[in-house]
Order: structure tokens, then C-alpha cells, then sequence
């Protein structure tokens, strides 16, 4: 063999010799090295096969997200716009019936339209709940169902101001309709019912419907009355006044439900909803911000008409406004023991309360014992908080509040005496003098006895005195 021969020989022996290394780890086929070459080898490394090359993604489009016909599938806005147009709809109504000698059959026609449009949202919301077809659009049906049944159309006041009987039956009917809708749907989609969290919603949306009708009929009431009416017009302070009251009332039975420990914060699970929870607060802190709207909007502007005097009464605010502070609580207890303290934040609210309700007050015959009773429900209040919770800001405000009360008694005893001794004539002073001469007479002699009893030594050094004044005369 010659010697290109054996060239040609010994670099294609090395060659022959490359192996892949074992794959270890997490290595692909690409991680395969040559393995070391012996002899009298070139040193070079065949390149790898095409098809093992890593191919760069540098320009590579980023993903999409989702187009806007998903996101139109998701939102579903063609819910919106059906309650849009509904409400529209609604409004139309109200202006063409507007007008006097308008009839109230057509009014109560499209009000049974709405009922049933109702009727078919929370059949199709708890459809979509209970198969799991789109339960985030079943909710959303749900709470447009809750839009409606506050009255935000005011349907209810147009009908009771075209007929005061019909207006009292329609929402006598409406509020029964209302329960057994929501009754449906606790029991269809299996919640937990809580009897005093579904209290106050059906409350509330009786105080929407029947408070408007009852302020009507008052101010009809002093107009009947004829010549009497002209001499005393509608005052509607009381009135006005217990409708807060009330509101403030119905808030209670969840209050005290949640006085020791509020579970609104706990996640109650639900096969059809996930949890409860979103469900429960939704039926409670709407009714409580629709309610205060809808009293505005309906009772106190009917209320001012009658009586402008009534825009300057903000004392009748004081009992909701004192309820909600309680009632809102408990959402956020854990927040508020954490972040201020239980008792501290009790007081202030209280105090806060306290300070308004004292401002508010007005003087009168009517006036004034309600605002004292405003004052009276603060401090009741506060006297809560110390037996339940043992608040030792409120007990020392309390005791502040007694003393303060108990120098008042005194400073009006005093005052009423002075008053009763300046009105004396002169021959009644006299017999005073001289009553008062007899009566320090006789506690002078009195204490005489007292201090000569039981004194032995002060009588030998009293005798043996008047001794030695005799021996030396």
C-alpha cells in the first residue's frame, strides 16, 4: 500500500469513530456531542444533520387573545340593550300618560308587559344557572330582575297618582310577586335561606312601593278636609319622620344576627352559583342604596311640595343614617377590628351620630321630641355597645353624659327655687327669719347636750375654773 493509501486510510478512521454521547438529564437529541477523537485526526466536527438544527422563533408572531366575537359571547351586551330598550320603553309610557285624564288600564297594561318581562329573565337566569350553560350570564339576568323590582321606572307612584286604589292593589300584587320570585330562585338554585338576610330586601321594596302612596294620601286628607284644611295645612314632619324610622327598622333583624360574629365574609360553596356569598351581599347592599334613593326622589320632593319647610328638617335622616353605619359593619368587621380597632370604630361612628343627631335638633311642639329621640337612640346605641361589648369609650361618655345631666337637675331645682323665694312678699320672709331662728335655737341647744354628755374632764376643769375664780375674789 502506498502512501496515499494509508493518507486516505487514516483520515477516514477517525472519522468511523465519532458516537454519540449518551442523552442524560433533560437533554434532547440535540444535545448529542461527538465524542472525542484519537489518532491523528483533523480535529474538525461533522456538522448536524439538517434537521436537528434549532430554528430561531425571534420573529415569530406573538399569540392573540381572543377576537371581539368572543368577547361579545362573553359580555353578551344584547342583555343590556334589552333592558335598555325595556326601560325606554317604560319612560315613553310614563310622558304619554303624563297628561291628565290619561287612563290607568293603559298604564297597568305595560306594567304587566314588565312583570312578565321579569317573569322571563329569572326563568331563563336560573336555566342557564342550573344546566351550567353560561352561568356568568345567568347572573347578570338575575341581577337585571333586581334593577326592576326597586321601581327605578316609578311606575308604581305614576299609577298610584292616576288612582290611589289601584296604585295600593298593584303593589300589593307586585311585592307578592316579588317574594315568590326571589323564593324561586333560592330554592331552584339551592341557597341557603337565611330568613333575616331576605328580610330586609322584601322590606325595603315594601317601603319603596307603599311609603309614596302614603305621603298621597295624607296631603289628599288635609285637602278633603275643607275649611279645616285651609287653617292647618300639611305638616307631614311625623310622617316623614316614622318612614325613616322604619327603614332604619327593617335593617335590625340583620344587625342583630351579626352583632358577635359576622359570617357575611364566609364563602358558602353552591353547585349552581360557587358560593352564596356574592348572591347574599348583592340582595342586601342594593335595596340598602336603591332605598334612600327612591325615598328621596318620591317621598321627600312629594313631602316638600306640600310643606317647603320640611327641606330644612335633616334630623329625620338620623335613624337610617345611624342603622346603616351598624348595618354596613358587618361586611367589613374583619377589616375594621384589624385596621381600627372594634370598640374605637363603634364609638366614632356613635359619636358621629351623636354630634348630628344634637345638631339637627329644632325647637317646637312637634319638633323637638323628635329630635330628642334621635338623641336618645344614639345613647342607646352607646349603651349597647358597653353591655354587649364592653366599650370603655362609650361607658365614660355615658358617665360624662349622667353627670352632666344630673348638674342640669340640680342647676334647675336651684333656679326654680331661687325663683319661688324671690316671688315671696315681705311678711312671708318674715316668718321665714324668724322659723329659722327657732330652728338654729334648738340645734344649738341640741348640740350643747351633745358635746357636755360623756365629758367628765370638761366638767371637773369647767368647776374647778369657777372655783378658783371665787377663792380669789
Amino acid at each position: 500500500m502506498n502512501a496515499k493509501e494509508h493518507r486516505t486510510e487514516d483520515a477516514q478512521g477517525p472519522i468511523a469513530t465519532f458516537q454519540p454521547l449518551p442523552a442524560t438529564g433533560a437533554a434532547g437529541p440535540d444535545s448529542q456531542v461527538p465524542a472525542t477523537q484519537t489518532g491523528s485526526g483533523n480535529g474538525r466536527h461533522p456538522p448536524p444533520p439538517p434537521a436537528r438544527r434549532r430554528k430561531t422563533t425571534e420573529n415569530d408572531p406573538a399569540p392573540e387573545g381572543p377576537g371581539w366575537t368572543q368577547w361579545l359571547i362573553d359580555a353578551n351586551p344584547l342583555y343590556l340593550v334589552s333592558v335598555m330598550f325595556m326601560f325606554l320603553g317604560l319612560l315613553v309610557v310614563s310622558r304619554e300618560t303624563a297628561a291628565p285624564g290619561s287612563s290607568v288600564e293603559t298604564v297597568m297594561l305595560f306594567y304587566g308587559i314588565q312583570n312578565l318581562y321579569e317573569i322571563a329573565m329569572v326563568g331563563m337566569g336560573i336555566y342557564l344557572l342550573r344546566t351550567s350553560t353560561n352561568a356568568r350570564h345567568g347572573k347578570i339576568l338575575l341581577l337585571f330582575v333586581l334593577v326592576f323590582m326597586a321601581d327605578l321606572t316609578f311606575y308604581q307612584v305614576h299609577i298610584s297618582s292616576l288612582n290611589a286604589s289601584w296604585g295600593m292593589l298593584v303593589s300589593a300584587v307586585y311585592l307578592l310577586a316579588g317574594a315568590v320570585k326571589l323564593g324561586a330562585v333560592v330554592h331552584l338554585l339551592e341557597i341557603t335561606p337565611r330568613w333575616e338576610r331576605l328580610f330586609f330586601p322584601i322590606s325595603a321594596f315594601a317601603i319603596i312601593y307603599f311609603a309614596p302612596q302614603y305621603v298621597y294620601h295624607s296631603v289628599d286628607a288635609v285637602g278633603r278636609s275643607g275649611a279645616a284644611g285651609a287653617t292647618t295645612p300639611f305638616s307631614g314632619v311625623t310622617e316623614i319622620y316614622f318612614i325613616w324610622l322604619l327603614a332604619a327598622l327593617i335593617q335590625l333583624p340583620l344587625i342583630v344576627s351579626t352583632w358577635r360574629e359576622s359570617d357575611l365574609g364566609e364563602s358558602v360553596s353552591n353547585k349552581y352559583l360557587g358560593t352564596e356569598r356574592p348572591f347574599y351581599w348583592t340582595l342586601l347592599l342594593f335595596p340598602l342604596a336603591v332605598l334612600p334613593f327612591q325615598l328621596l326622589q318620591n317621598v321627600m320632593a312629594d313631602a316638600r311640595a306640600a310643606n317647603g319647610a320640611i327641606a330644612d328638617m335633616a334630623f329625620v335622616y338620623v335613624p337610617f343614617l345611624l342603622a346603616a353605619g351598624f348595618f354596613l359593619q358587618a361586611f367589613a368587621r374583619g377589616f375594621i377590628r384589624q385596621e381600627f380597632g372594634q370598640n374605637t370604630f363603634d364609638f366614632g361612628m356613635l359619636m358621629a351620630a351623636f354630634v348630628v343627631a344634637f345638631a339637627t335638633q329644632q325647637p317646637g311642639e312637634v319638633l323637638a321630641p323628635l329630635g330628642q329621640a334621635n338623641v336618645l337612640l344614639t345613647l342607646a346605641g352607646h349603651i349597647a355597645v358597653v353591655v354587649s361589648r364592653q366599650n370603655l369609650y362609650s361607658a365614660g361618655f355615658l358617665t360624662l353624659v349622667v353627670a352632666w345631666q344630673f348638674l342640669a337637675v340640680i342647676k334647675l331645682g336651684c333656679a326654680k327655687a331661687a325663683k319661688y323665694l324671690l316671688d315671696l312678699s315681705g311678711l312671708a320672709w318674715a316668718g321665714i327669719l324668724m322659723t329659722g331662728s327657732f330652728v338654729t335655737l334648738g340645734l344649738g341647744f341640741l348640740l350643747s347636750l351633745r358635746s357636755g354628755r360623756g365629758r367628765p374632764d370638761l366638767a371637773a376643769a369647767e368647776a374647778s375654773s369657777a372655783d378658783s375664780g371665787t377663792a380669789a375674789s
